[in-house]
């Protein structure tokens, strides 16, 4: 890459960075939010869910805005509401507070999904880009193995607001950033945001069997983490005692087996192949998804069993994410934008359901959450069976353009 590239992907990933941080910092703090503010556990997840949620369906409108006036100012508006709704979030008095600005957050976050993948679309090209997304899985996967960690220290010396100060600072400094350093990378099409080309860009992705099952394959993925970020404080915190400052280095392990995929990917993806490559994620990931409900009937479970399970399926995770988006953005360049939103759609969706159901069937225990975890494994692993049939002619494409 040239030094103006790994620029771009450096500016990539701290915007990603800043996403997570948004919800990791806080997880440490999310036990302690109903007594707090004198309420329920349901009501503190859904300071969670219902983000994830909103960044999932925002991303349907910033993907064809990206498309028609370009990556560059929708970035600029989206960091730029992120730091004033993370000072929000920091400001609330009631969890009602808290929660519509966690709404907003997640709205002006997804800015930074759709419009980093689009990017990344514009700029590289096949086993190259493949390359990036695998280095863009490792380095974002930095923050959430270390912001839990931050975030418990801090909750504990500095109170819960802290955290999303942190975040407002973050989100000012990649601003200035962006306004530097981060060029337009499209040409703005003035016909992206009329009512019938959208929905003929939407219509025909929902159509391709390939894009939809790398779509569902990624959202079942991203739905996993989002249930262990949504029951894991309460499992480690309040169900098996683990103290508030120490829960980030659980999650920091599950992070870590994460980017060790991440790397494999990015150094094994021209010697295996993108669809070999998916099959060894996927695999990794059922096994671990599998073993979750087992382990918890034969009387094994225990932050150790969880946390080394979970990270199965994490290591599993790193070359679903490093090749599924290279696959599904083998697209016409006039879908880019929306193909970004659709994907990221899909994954904070399905993520902020699983979330969802979590909160709602809360009893205490890691059931719901094993139960989650379990029907995601089976969507998945349906979604990437119907992948294999295509990923094969999405390599040879692949192997075209290098030869």
């Amino acid at each position: 890459m040239s030094v103006e590239q790994r620029i771009i992907v450096t500016i990539l990933v701290l915007a990603s960075s800043a996403s997570i941080m948004s919800t990791d910092l806080y997880t440490p703090s999310l036990p302690h939010m109903p007594e707090y503010f004198g309420t329920s556990a349901q009501a503190a997840k859904l300071t969670i869910s219902l983000n994830l949620l909103a960044f999932g369906f925002a991303q349907l409108v910033f993907g064809p805005l990206s498309d028609r006036f370009g990556r560059r100012p929708v970035f600029l508006c989206g960091l730029v509401a992120f730091t004033l709704t993370s000072v929000a979030c920091a400001l609330a008095q009631t969890i009602e507070q808290l929660i519509v600005f966690r709404v907003l957050q997640g709205v002006a976050a997804s800015v930074e999904a759709v419009v980093g993948l689009a990017i990344v679309r514009d700029l590289f090209f096949d086993t190259q880009r493949v390359k990036v997304l695998a280095i863009w899985g490792m380095s974002v996967a930095l923050a959430p193995a270390v912001a839990p960690i931050i975030g418990g220290y801090i909750h504990v010396t500095a109170g819960w607001q802290a955290n999303f100060w942190l975040v407002a600072g973050v989100g000012a400094l990649i601003t200035l950033l962006i306004l530097a350093r981060l060029a337009e990378s499209t040409t703005p099409n003035p016909a992206a945001i009329k009512g019938r080309h959208v929905l003929a860009s939407f219509s025909a992705l929902l159509r391709s069997k390939a894009f939809l099952n790398h779509a569902v394959l990624l959202g079942a993925s991203i739905g996993v983490i989002y249930a262990f970020v949504t029951a894991g404080p309460f499992i480690l915190i309040s169900h098996f005692g683990v103290a508030t400052e120490h829960f980030g280095y659980y999650q920091a392990s599950i992070v870590a087996a994460f980017f060790v995929g991440s790397l494999a990917s990015n150094y094994s993806v021209a010697t295996l192949g993108a669809a070999r490559l998916l099959t060894i994620g996927v695999l990794a990931a059922i096994v671990g998804g599998l073993m979750l409900p087992i382990v918890y009937l034969a009387g094994w479970f225990s932050p150790i069993t969880l946390t080394v399970l979970m990270s199965l399926l994490g290591l599993g995770l790193g070359p679903i994410f490093a090749v599924a988006p290279a696959l599904a953005l083998d697209i016409e360049d006039q879908q880019v934008g929306v193909a970004s939103a659709l994907i990221g759609a899909f994954q904070m969706i399905f993520g902020g359901l699983a979330s969802l159901c979590i909160t709602v069937f809360h009893d205490g225990t890691p059931r719901p959450m094993l139960g989650v975890v379990l029907l995601l494994v089976v969507i998945g692993t349906v979604a990437w069976w119907q992948v294999r049939r295509f990923a094969s002619d999405s390599q040879q494409r692949i192997r075209a353009h290098e030869l």
